[in-house]
């Protein structure tokens, strides 16, 4: 049979999810296996590797079993959570728990590493501040820390090109991935040797870094055995989840954006040229990225809490699905009845970079139900994705069509949220699946079904816009004021 179909392979913090599509973007099958993750002491959190290659198994399993045949598939591509470091010994062998891109241990290691290289020599090369959750501080955290495990290290790598090497023994990294471990020239895309070189990482303990489309290796005959995977089956370097979501959006050119609700929350706007470093301490916590095609480049802001924020009040509070559990909200007018929620529940990036955060709810009162405080934790973390959102527009990054994924754009009422407190109309897709969409995209262009993305089809003419209601608008301009004041005046005590 010819090979005529495609494959996304997402590595998220709360599951994996594979898709596979025709060449005219069409979903024909999805599989999925949830997981959670490790949290040791506050602040901390991990996950073993083996879970994730034990997920895609699983998932893989569901995909065969809705009649998909392995030897349809012509190529496949892998996006996954970014920062988290992987770690193996000389038999390619995992050496412990995963540290992940939430977990902020390392805000002294930050500070170190800013003051080894240089604080702007770090921004002119990385385009980016040192920030806990990125992947050199960790690397430095564990030779601080854990010296036997740091002495083993021969393989650092990121959770999509974990995957990689399992499916093919190759070792692998994309420009987009690479960006947001502090050790990549963003502008030159390719491994900075002053940033390796002054932190005393051995340059070979890296992979080869790629553009996202290329072809890295192919499915060994291991892999095969173990997934049901043709042989030979071709593997592009893939991206991380952020780009490949954007690109599974339509979301690559200047003058877009997109707004992702996940485990995060981010707001991206694509870049065809990288804009002026500043030293400004909130502007340094936007990320200047590679995007997932070439010569390109993205702004993004990023807030730790997002989807995670909901799903931490649903599962401390109640046993209801997500749809029972968010029944109530409309009855609920914008603002919440005068209850704020701050959602830094394991500290902050975008815009305080503040590890020592944590979340708070302000104004209680006895009216207040939990159709309130619900409410409360979507308007907060809408308050958030806002403050990303005022940073791009303050770079002078212009959006002209703003578009959402993720968990907000699949709830009406927290599309409706998020639309008033940005103050603008959104754009979202019916059952677009994001990350694992993209990296099947990135799977066609290294394979050659498309030549590049203009060829792609029309996968994105069918979005559908939450109006802006501007009453509710007005409401939460004052009430995104009151919630950033709420932080100034707590954040000493987060430190005391």
């Amino acid at each position: 049979m010819d090979k005529e179909l495609l494959m996304g392979i997402d590595i998220g913090t709360q599951g994996t999810k594979i898709l596979v599509v025709d060449t005219n973007g069409h979903t024909v099958a999805v599989g999925s296996y949830s997981y959670d993750f490790y949290v040791p002491k506050a602040g901390w959190a991990e996950q073993d590797p083996l879970q994730w290659w034990h997920a895609v198994q699983k998932s893989l399993k569901q995909i065969w079993d809705k009649g998909i045949k392995p030897d349809q598939i012509r190529g496949i591509g892998v996006s996954g959570q970014m920062h988290s470091l992987v770690l193996l010994d000389e038999n390619k062998e995992e050496l412990g728990n995963a540290i992940l891109w939430n977990d902020v241990r390392t805000h002294k290691e930050c500070t170190e590493i800013e003051q080894i290289v240089g604080k702007s020599s770090v921004l002119g090369i990385t385009r980016n501040a040192v920030l806990p959750g990125f992947t050199a501080p960790k690397l430095l955290w564990v030779r601080k820390h854990e010296p036997e495990r740091f002495a083993r290290i021969r393989h650092v790598m990121l959770p999509k090109d974990y995957i990689v090497f399992k499916l093919s023994g190759v070792f692998s990294c994309d420009v987009s991935d690479a960006s947001g471990t502090a050790l990549l020239d963003t502008k030159k895309r390719m491994w900075s040797r002053e940033m390796v070189e002054a932190l005393g990482i051995p340059l070979a303990w890296l992979p080869e870094v790629h553009e996202s489309q290329t072809i890295v290796g192919n499915v060994s005959q291991h892999a095969a055995t173990v997934t049901e995977l043709a042989v030979g089956t071709e593997i592009v370097a893939g991206a991380g989840d952020n780009a490949a979501a954007a690109l599974g959006n339509g979301i690559y050119e200047e003058g877009s954006g997109i707004v992702s609700v996940g485990t995060s929350g981010t707001v991206f706007a694509p870049l065809k040229q990288l804009p002026i470093v500043h030293d400004d301490e909130q502007l340094a916590t936007l990320h200047q990225f590679c995007h997932c095609l070439p010569d390109t480049w993205h702004a993004m802001g990023v807030t730790l809490s997002a989807g995670m924020s909901l799903n931490w009040f649903k599962h401390t509070f109640s046993e209801e699905s997500y749809d029972a559990f968010l029944a109530g909200i409309d009855d609920i007018p914008a603002g919440a009845g005068g209850l704020y929620y701050l959602p830094y529940l394991n500290g902050e990036r975008t815009p305080h970079n503040d590890p020592d955060a944590r979340g708070v709810f302000f104004g209680i009162h006895y009216q207040h139900t939990r159709d309130h405080f619900t409410r409360a934790v979507l308007e907060g973390v809408s308050y958030s994705l806002r403050d990303c959102y005022e940073l791009i527009k303050r770079c002078n990054v212009s959006i002209n069509d703003l578009y959402v994924t993720g968990g907000a754009s699949k709830s009406p009422a927290w599309r409706q949220i998020l639309t008033d407190v940005l103050g603008r109309g959104l754009t979202f897709f019916d059952g677009r699946e994001g990350p694992a969409f993209g990296a099947s995209l990135l799977a066609g262009l290294g394979t050659g079904v498309w030549e590049n993305a203009k060829a792609f089809p029309a996968f994105f003419d069918t979005g559908n816009e939450t109006a802006m209601i501007h009453e509710n608008a007005k409401q939460y301009d004052t009430g995104y004021h009151m919630y950033k004041k709420i932080y100034d005046h707590v954040k000493p005590l987060f430190h005391s």
